[in-house]
């Protein structure tokens, strides 16, 4: 049985930055861990919130206090990161420099974002908030943007409720109440005010999360406001509950909005911190929600049935309930990469090399594009297989090859050919091979100073390939007048 690729999530929260970071990244543990080995690192967490993590993840790995401008920090992970790896970040200190970090040591890179405030090394740039333009962000030119509620980090209950059948509940009006875990400024209490003055308002559910520090002065508030009612640091699917028994809600424009607006019903959302302006903004303007200041206008009328299924059907649009499919799909290719194995190449690979270099699609980027015939290929690959300067090598994914890398030395220079085998492309994998292939070369043969690589201009996915893998563009080779020629030194890049 293979082992599961480990993914490494870095978040933090507290009762002072709140638990935002966090609960959006245990939402994507939750997505992805029937496949994966999920570990949380995390500064200094509470009991509470290392409670809330073991529930979800695997492992938690409790890291010491660290400025984000201490020199250290950026290395906070270098223990537990190497190739085998994904490593998801969530917060807004892991800028290009802690990036750059993680990439050097090999392993796959997600950052969760919604500041998109530097530069990304990022295999992947997560930001579930709508209307944000791929042109805001400064990235390597491999990285890949996902952006909008199709890629929503909601938890299981919610993803479920995404695609249930949703109509208003009967009785009195219901109207939940929650400004995200932690509510540092108290809107909660804001909110309670202004509801207690709408007579129509009959039921009031407040919801807060185990980082709320006012919960005395929120108690002391209820109990002159005989209408509602607490809950503290609910499970998903008890919050599903709730919200499903409210058709109305009051939230921060942040993942709680998100969550209800999965569920369905009449949303009011405040922007209660300076990083909630975008999702503020798309919640408003794509209709998701209104904004909190016409909440005593909308709500003192009641909810009417065809204004919960105007808004129900333009919620529907953007939440389908699928992120975490597609979501799935990202990680498992990354996965792909991670788990690729190479061993050298033996005589027995004779024929799987001929079918592979006689790939339309491999003969269509060579240089020389005619077919090659058996009889020389058999002489060439026993020649290279004889010649100690010759390195070949199988990349193998859970056993199966998948793909082919050579290096002729010359000097202390290797010069490199590779292809990835038909099944395996479109996968991401060309820059993994490259790495690991490098890896292995330096391993066997100490002695090389620099690597290069020919690529025919047109071959935009081999380029990006080798962009990804940090190789840098060097000077023409003669020969190859119209290629790139990629150079890549391992000192340079120790």
């Amino acid at each position: 049985m293979n082992r599961k690729t480990r993914i490494i999530f870095r978040a933090d929260g507290n009762s002072r930055i709140g638990l935002g970071h966090v609960t959006r990244s245990l939402a994507l543990a939750h997505m992805l861990r029937q496949e994966f080995e999920c570990v949380f690192a995390i500064q200094s967490p509470d009991l509470a919130l290392q409670e809330r993590i073991r529930e979800v993840c695997d492992g938690i790995i409790v890291l010491p206090p660290a400025d984000a401008e201490a020199s250290r920090f950026v290395h906070e992970l270098d223990a537990y990161v190497s190739t085998e790896e994904i490593v998801v970040l969530d917060g807004y200190t892991f800028g290009t420099a802690y990036q750059q970090n993680i990439k050097a040591r090999g392993a796959a890179l997600i950052c969760i974002d919604d500041i998109h405030a530097y530069h990304f090394v990022a295999d992947v740039v997560i930001n579930q908030a709508g209307g944000v333009s791929p042109e805001l962000y400064d990235t390597a030119s491999y990285t890949r943007l996902l952006l909008g509620p199709h890629y929503a980090l909601l938890r299981p209950a919610f993803l479920k409720a995404a695609k249930a059948a949703r109509t208003a509940p009967e009785g009195g009006l219901r109207v939940l109440v929650c400004m995200g875990g932690a509510d540092p400024d108290n809107h909660t209490l804001q909110a309670l005010e202004i509801l207690q003055a709408i007579p129509a308002v009959k039921y009031i559910k407040v919801v807060v999360g185990s980082a709320y520090k006012h919960v005395q002065d929120l108690k002391q508030h209820l109990k002159k406001l005989s209408q509602a009612t607490l809950h503290h640091d609910l499970s998903a699917e008890s919050m599903r509950r709730l919200m499903t028994k409210c058709p109305a809600a009051i939230t921060s424009a942040s993942g709680i909005s998100y969550e209800y607006a999965a569920v369905g019903g009449i949303l009011f959302v405040k922007q209660t911190a300076d990083n909630q302006a975008g999702m503020h903004q798309f919640l408003t303007t794509a209709g998701i929600a209104q904004d909190y200041s016409s909440l005593t206008q909308a709500l003192p009328q009641g909810i009417k049935e065809a204004s919960f299924a105007a808004q129900l059907k333009t919620q529907r649009q953007y939440f389908d309930g699928k992120s975490g499919e597609r979501l799935l799909d990202i990680f498992r290719r990354l996965s792909l990469a991670a788990n690729l194995n190479l061993r050298k190449a033996i005589p027995q690979d004779l024929h799987l090399l001929f079918d592979w270099a006689n790939d339309p699609e491999v003969r269509r980027h060579s240089f020389n594009p005619e077919p090659i015939l058996l009889e020389n290929h058999t002489r060439w690959f026993q020649s290279k297989l004889d010649n100690p300067d010759a390195m070949l090598y199988l990349a193998e994914a859970d056993g199966e090859p998948a793909a082919h890398i050579r290096f002729d030395i010359h000097g202390s220079t290797a010069t490199i050919s590779y292809l990835i085998g038909a099944d395996y492309r479109g996968k991401g994998l060309g820059h993994t091979v490259l790495l690991k292939g490098i890896q292995q070369l330096l391993h066997d043969r100490p002695d090389v100073q620099l690597v290069e690589g020919l690529v025919e201009q047109q071959n935009k996915a081999s380029v990006r390939s080798f962009e990804k893998a940090g190789f840098a563009y060097g000077e023409a080779d003669p020969a190859h007048p119209k290629a790139f020629r990629f150079v890549w030194q391992p000192t340079a890049s120790a």
